[in-house]
Order: structure tokens, then C-alpha cells, then sequence
């Protein structure tokens, strides 16, 4: 008996599965059961001893994607397999970079700093400010982007950028994090890369550890990414590629299409699986899903079907105003009151400014809802704060660290003072260091001398406790006392968020066994960054659809399918970047599982104005298919016929009254005093009886 028999893989799963020799690449349709054959596949190599899992190299875009697979995984092998090297590319580059870091170049230690995006952005403000440039003509988060879409494509030496200015601000900011002992999360892959092309002794060792390479996600991956995994690559070429061209949405940030397009002939020996059957979706949802996606030039051939029963068609709702759209949602979700839970729904949007008024709606409905995606735990000031103590501790090189910390809680260190401090700081001491050359200089004022000497005591403190083989949360919750942090905080939600912290803290501790801070924040740094979905909350899911990716819902809203939406207004003289948008559309439908409602509006509000909005091309791709079940409600249910004094009620202005004026022609339009003591003319179709 076939160790798979019993999961009932269809022929082409099992094909994928049985593959054992040589590069494979898997075009896995949505809903096809692509993480499970993933996951099967591993366990087929382990379970025929053809490799241990220590010679399995498995890469996802998540780290939620990588413990998913880590846990089928352990249920059927059991946890004697621990799979060491499955995880995100960024872990996995942490990883080799960790135990071979001497072998990159001299100008990294051990126990280097990784900075998320908000280090960066404030390094480069830092920088900007040093050279005298304009933070408006230079902004730091414009930097930031063409600095990662450098780092997503080409090692240094291959880099040009045409602008002084700009290149000058780009090699001081990585100067900068070299001086700091840190890399920003573009580094860990880039170094690694680096490491791997040019030292062969790491390369080979490597090279014997990884017999096989998994790839989850294989659409999502750029350049950079892609010449690491052929480094790490054998002669063998043992590369297993899952993914769908049809789904790849992050080209903006680097992921190349051709990397799934082109890998057949990257590797002539390649063996081509399709999982084309869905086994999620109804029928008439693929339809349209498939109808809609045959418009692209750039893609694979492969068309999706399902022996899922037959369900509603897809309704397609055109609505006068972004408004009576998100009204008619609103009114539709509490319909659906028997059918699905709150937490089964979700309303998808191309931007987030357009949960607004579907926000609005919502409330006025008091119908549940979050918006996920929103700022994450780890973003919170407080958060912030206490997490570069750690990081100055760990690594006292790391100045983004040392001047988020140095005045908070506030030590009556200003700007002055601290241009004084960086200036007594020279090439051979690190921040904690200078924090005594500072105290024996007399820079401080005499409060100010007693607060720095409480940190530094604090930080002494810390140091000593951990060399006793204190655990970090105690060392933690002592320093969090002596420098009177939550006191400084004096807010419950802030300081529930420390106490969650600890938790955080405590959790790796119990994972690792050890007391190591610097592979905590590491590990902290790594983790994704945006909280999971939480099922037990009955709520409705207000998302984009780029987050949308991965997840499913019984019934979905996808709302604001208008041209200069999506697709978006600047994509328009692009083809690439059309196609990009149409599997963002094509990704939109396929997350439902039974009920899909699509909606554009005629009229939607922009920077105050109601302004005309015509419905998106893709709209015009699938309008024809007998899976589609068309609606115009461009009319307001309100009469054009309303009597003088008839009361209202207006989403912005609240309640008021008619009030027929001589200059009253405008079709659609009418004059209402509102009780706020404002007379304004709106639409019709903005007002509802009160």
C-alpha cells in the first residue's frame, strides 16, 4: 500500500506527490490544495527515507504558512521531526547568516541588529538631516521603496541611480547600519546571497545539507530570491515549485512573473503538475472566475472546475453612489443573518480609504465588524519603546535604539543635548559606552545626570541578571520598575499591552529553553508583523484584497469595481501592471466559497466631491456569463417628488429637513435645513427618511 492511499489525492495530486528527482514545478489553481501537497510531498520523502528532515530546505512567504506545514506535518511523523530548516526566506537567510557571519566580511559581528520598517525610516531621516537635504524633496519613505526594490533585484555593485542626492543618501544609510552591527530585512537576503555566491566553502556545506528544496508561493518570488535558491541548488536541481501565475499580486514589490512563466526553461528537465480542480468554490463562482482571467496574455494554461454542487449565481450590483453601495452591503449581510455567521462575511476593497463608508454603514446597521490589517501589536508605541531597550542592549552599536530611548521616559535630554552627546562619541566606544563618557563630561543637567544614571544602572542590572541565568521576562519586569516605565505610561490599555509583551517573551523561553536576547528580538523581528485572524470573534472582515490572499469566506462583498479603482488609475498605460490588477480582481473572486457579491457605483465621493465613476473593464470581461445575475439599482428608493418640511436623514449632516428652493433644477438634488443650523443642497440619493 502507497503510503498516500489514504489521503485521497486525486491523479494529478498524487503524480505531484509521488514526484521525487529533479526540478518540479506545480501550477496549483486556487482552492486546489496546494499547501497539502506541499506538505504530502515532504512527508513522501521522509516516510521512503529518500531524506531526513534536516536535508529539507521548505520556503514560505509566512511564518504562518511555515508552522502550518510544520504541524501536519508533526501530527503524522510525530515530533522527533522538527524540520530545522523550514521557514521564510528572511528566517532562513537569519539562520546561515547567524552561524556563518564571520565568513560574510569584516564589517558584520555576531549579535547584529535586523530593522523593520520603521528603523529604517527613521535611520534615513537621521541621514537625510546629516547631509543637509530636504525631508520633502527627499522623503524617507520614497528612499525607503527604491532601496528595497534594489535590494529585491541586484547585489550593490550592480546598482545605479542617477540622482546624486539620492545615492548619496542610500550609501550613508547603509553605511550607517554597517557602523550600527544591523541589517534591514532586504540585507538578510541580499547578505546571504552575498555569503553564498562568493565564499564556496559555505556553499558546498550547504549545498550537502539541502538535498531537497520546496518553494511554497513559488509566483511571489523575485530576483534576488530566485539567484539565492539557485546557489543552494545541486546538480540534482531538486527544486519543487508550487504556486499560480494567476494569483501573483505583489509585483510592486519585486515578485517576477517569469519566474514561473520561464521556469521550464531555466531548468530543461522539468517535470509540470496541474491541480486544476477546486475544492472550494461553486461552480458558477469559477466560471466567472475563470471567464475573467482568460483576458490575460502573461499567464499558463490551466482552467479551474470543481465537483462542488451548484450554487447562487454571481451577483453583479450597479448602485448610483459609493453610499447606496455600501447601504445595500450592509442590508444584504443582515439578510444573510440566518444563512452565515458575522465572521463568515467578508467585504473586500482596493484601498483601504474605501472601508469608510462602508464603516459607516455598518455602524448605522450595528452590525459587527473589524478591519483587519490595522496597526499590529508590535507597532505600538509602547511596544516600540521597550523592544529597542532590548535591542540597545543586546547590540549597543544600534543608534536608532539609543534615540528612541534615550529621552523616553522623559530624562530632559533635547535635541541640543544629544547633538552634544554624539559629538564626545568616538570610532571605538558603542552608546552604553557613551552614556558614561557623557556623565564624566558634565554634559548633563544635574536631573538629568541623576535619570542617566538610573539607566545606566538599569541597563547593569539587566546584564547582570542574565549572566545569572535569570530568564529575560524577570530580567525584563525588573527593568520595566526601574525606570518606572508603566508609571510613565499611565494608561490600562498601554500597560496590558506591556503585560502582553512579557507573555510574548515568556512563550519564546518556554520554545527555546534558553535565555539568548539577541535571538529573541531576532526572532521577534522575523515573526510577522500583522496579527491573524481571530474566528471566535462574530464579525464582519473589512479587508483589501491584497490581504485577502490565502484566506476563504462562505460569502464574500467585493465592492468599488470601477475603472479608476481597479483596475487602479495608474496601472492604466501599463500591461503589466493591467494584467496584475485582473489577478488581484481574479484572487477577489476565487476567496469565496458559496455566495459572491460584486458592486460598483456610478458616483463616488473624492476629496469631498461626489464625482462620476465609470465600472471597471473587468466588470465588461465577465458581464456576459449565464453565471451572472445583473442588477441596477442606480436609483434612489426615495421619491424625486418630496414635499416641503418632509423630515431626512443625511450620513454626513445628520438630521433635517426639505426645503424647496426657487433655484432647485438640478435633477436629483434638493435643498435640506439640518438641524445643525446648516441649509446645503445634496442628491437624493444620499438622504433617507427620518
Amino acid at each position: 500500500m502507497n503510503i498516500l492511499d489514504k489521503y485521497k489525492l486525486n491523479p494529478n495530486q498524487l503524480k505531484a506527490t509521488n514526484h521525487i528527482n529533479g526540478p518540479a514545478l506545480v501550477l496549483a489553481g486556487a482552492g486546489s490544495g496546494k499547501t497539502r501537497i506541499l506538505t504530502l510531498r515532504i512527508l513522501n520523502l521522509v516516510k521512503l527515507e529518500i531524506a531526513d528532515s534536516n536535508q529539507i530546505l521548505a520556503l514560505t512567504f509566512t511564518n504562518k504558512a511555515a508552522d502550518e506545514i510544520r504541524d501536519r506535518l508533526s501530527s503524522m511523523l510525530g515530533s522527533e521531526n522538527i524540520f530545522p530548516w523550514m521557514g521564510t526566506f528572511h528566517s532562513i537567510s537569519y539562520k546561515i547568516l547567524r552561524i556563518f557571519i564571520d565568513e560574510l566580511t569584516p564589517k558584520y559581528k555576531k549579535g547584529f541588529a535586523i530593522y523593520d520598517t520603521s528603523d529604517q525610516t527613521r535611520l534615513l531621516k537621521d541621514v537625510i538631516k546629516s547631509l543637509d537635504l530636504d525631508l520633502d524633496q527627499y522623503s524617507p519613505q520614497l528612499i525607503k521603496s527604491i532601496i528595497d526594490t534594489l535590494k529585491n533585484s541586484l547585489p550593490y555593485d550592480e546598482w545605479s541611480i542617477e540622482d546624486k542626492n539620492r545615492k548619496k543618501i542610500i550609501e550613508t544609510y547603509q553605511k550607517k547600519l554597517e557602523e550600527n552591527n544591523a541589517m534591514d530585512f532586504g540585507d538578510l537576503i541580499l547578505n546571504c546571497y552575498e555569503l553564498v555566491s562568493k565564499n564556496a566553502k559555505v556553499k558546498n556545506y550547504l549545498r550537502k545539507i539541502f538535498k531537497y528544496i520546496l518553494i511554497d508561493e513559488y509566483q511571489d518570488t523575485n530576483e534576488i530570491q530566485f539567484k539565492l535558491i539557485k546557489q543552494l541548488l545541486t546538480k540534482e536541481e531538486n527544486l519543487f515549485a508550487v504556486g499560480d501565475d494567476n494569483q501573483l499580486i505583489y509585483g510592486w514589490r519585486g515578485a517576477s512573473v517569469e519566474n514561473i512563466l520561464n521556469f521550464e526553461s531555466l531548468f530543461p528537465k522539468t517535470r509540470i503538475y496541474k491541480l486544476e480542480q477546486n475544492y472550494r468554490s461553486t461552480p458558477q463562482i469559477l466560471d466567472v472566475a475563470n471567464k475573467l482571467i482568460a483576458n490575460n496574455i502573461k499567464r499558463m494554461d490551466k482552467n479551474l472546475w470543481t465537483s462542488n454542487e451548484n450554487g447562487d449565481r454571481v451577483e453583479l450590483v450597479s448602485h448610483y453612489s459609493d453610499i447606496i453601495e455600501s447601504e445595500y452591503v450592509a442590508k444584504k449581510i443582515l439578510e444573510y443573518k440566518e444563512d452565515f455567521k458575522l465572521n463568515e462575511i467578508a467585504v473586500f476593497y482596493r484601498t483601504n480609504a474605501q472601508s469608510r463608508v462602508l464603516e459607516d454603514s455598518l455602524r448605522k446597521k450595528k452590525i459587527n465588524y473589524r478591519i483587519f490589517g490595522n496597526i499590529s501589536f508590535y507597532e505600538r508605541a509602547e511596544i516600540k519603546d521597550i523592544v529597542c531597550y532590548l535591542r540597545l542592549i543586546s547590540n549597543p552599536d544600534d543608534s536608532v535604539a539609543f534615540n528612541r530611548i534615550i529621552n523616553t521616559p522623559p530624562r530632559g535630554i533635547g535635541a541640543k543635548t544629544l547633538q552634544k552627546m554624539i559629538n564626545l562619541k568616538d570610532e571605538g566606544s558603542n552608546y552604553i559606552d557613551l552614556l558614561r563618557i557623557c556623565l564624566d563630561s558634565k554634559v548633563f543637567s544635574k536631573k538629568s545626570e541623576i535619570l542617566v544614571r538610573k539607566l545606566i544602572e538599569s541597563i547593569d542590572n539587566f546584564l547582570l541578571n542574565l549572566k545569572k541565568s535569570q530568564s529575560i521576562s524577570e530580567s525584563f519586569e525588573h527593568l520595566l520598575v526601574q525606570l518606572k516605565y508603566q508609571e510613565y505610561l499611565n494608561d490600562e490599555d498601554r500597560v496590558e499591552n506591556i503585560s502582553e509583551f512579557i507573555n510574548v517573551i515568556s512563550d519564546f523561553e518556554e520554545a527555546t529553553d534558553h535565555n539568548d536576547l539577541s535571538e529573541f528580538l531576532n526572532t521577534l523581528s522575523i515573526s510577522s508583523s500583522v496579527d491573524g485572524l481571530d474566528s471566535s470573534n462574530e464579525s464582519v472582515t473589512l479587508m483589501t484584497v491584497h490581504l485577502a490572499k490565502g484566506l476563504e469566506f462562505p460569502c464574500v462583498f467585493f465592492v468599488g469595481l470601477e475603472d479608476q479603482i481597479i483596475p487602479h488609475s495608474r496601472t492604466h498605460d501599463h500591461a503589466d501592471e493591467l494584467e496584475e490588477e485582473r489577478r488581484l480582481c481574479y484572487v477577489a473572486i476565487t476567496r469565496a466559497i458559496k455566495k459572491l457579491h460584486l458592486s460598483y457605483a456610478m458616483f463616488r465621493k473624492v476629496f469631498g466631491q461626489t464625482m462620476p465613476s465609470g465600472k471597471s473593464r473587468f466588470v465588461d470581461e465577465i458581464a456576459d456569463s449565464e453565471n451572472i445575475l445583473r442588477f441596477d439599482l442606480e436609483k434612489s428608493e426615495m421619491s424625486a417628488d418630496l414635499n416641503n418640511n418632509e423630515k431626512v436623514f443625511h450620513y454626513r449632516f445628520g438630521s433635517g429637513f426639505i426645503v424647496h428652493e426657487d433655484d432647485d433644477v438640478i435633477e436629483d438634488v434638493v435643498s435640506v435645513q439640518f438641524d445643525s443650523g446648516y441649509r446645503k443642497k445634496v442628491f437624493i440619493h444620499d438622504l433617507e427618511e427620518n
